[in-house]
């Protein structure tokens, strides 16, 4: 009895051998797979414990002061970055639409455009176009300059026309900063001429006659 545990011990311990033997320390400690693929065969990462919570912004694109960044940052302030999204006032998007403003750009059905993402980055850029036009000689004349303590630039302006609408921008540069427009949240325009300064939008052109189309 003792002999066959014996020659049992033997064949398990050549087993084990087997299995784990021919791989080198280096490579069973790196075997450990980071990829595993889901139901649709993308490859997907899987981090070890100590990487979780070492970055968590590590997959986020850096944008800054890019027209793309301009987007994200004033459709996070209006909206989350929510496309879906429609206020108690009735705006709708990512960026906050209202009717009027949607009209102008040539869109005439609401349902579309909260379900395209596509039409409603296509609509800002047309509004973006639009007030361009109209701010275009407020832009030369007034870009750089100091008014009640803001620096004025032309994402600033683009953005303040974006909250208060174009004609509430003049009035304001008009008046030497004294008339300044609040939206129905009580924020002024000069909070957004502030928050948005000194983005690069200058790939989008003025143009009054833009509409978003696909």
């Amino acid at each position: 009895m003792r002999k066959r545990f014996m020659k049992l011990s033997v064949l398990l311990l050549v087993t084990i051998f087997c299995v784990t033997g021919f791989s080198s320390k280096e490579e069973m400690k790196y075997s450990s797979p980071i990829f595993t693929t889901d139901v649709i065969g993308a490859s997907s990462y899987v981090p070890y414990n100590f990487e979780v919570n070492m970055n968590p912004q590590q997959n986020i694109p850096f944008v800054g002061k890019s027209y793309l960044g301009f987007c994200e940052d004033l459709g996070f302030s209006e909206s989350s970055g929510n496309y879906k999204a429609v206020n108690r006032l009735g705006y709708l998007g990512k960026y906050q639409f209202g009717w009027s403003a949607l009209n102008w750009v040539g869109i005439h059905n609401k349902r579309k455009f909260l379900n395209s993402p596509l039409l409603q980055e296509k609509a800002f850029e047309a509004l973006i176009s639009k007030n361009k036009w109209v701010l275009k000689d407020y832009i030369n004349e007034y870009k750089g300059q100091i008014i009640d303590g803001i620096k004025v630039t032309e994402s600033g302006l683009v953005a303040a026309a974006h909250l208060g609408g174009a004609g509430n921008v003049m009035k304001f540069l008009d008046t030497d900063g004294k008339v300044v427009f609040k939206d129905a949240n009580n924020i002024p325009i000069t909070k957004y001429m502030q928050t948005f300064a000194a983005y690069d939008v200058s790939s989008i052109l003025p143009d009054n006659n833009a509409t978003a189309t696909l």
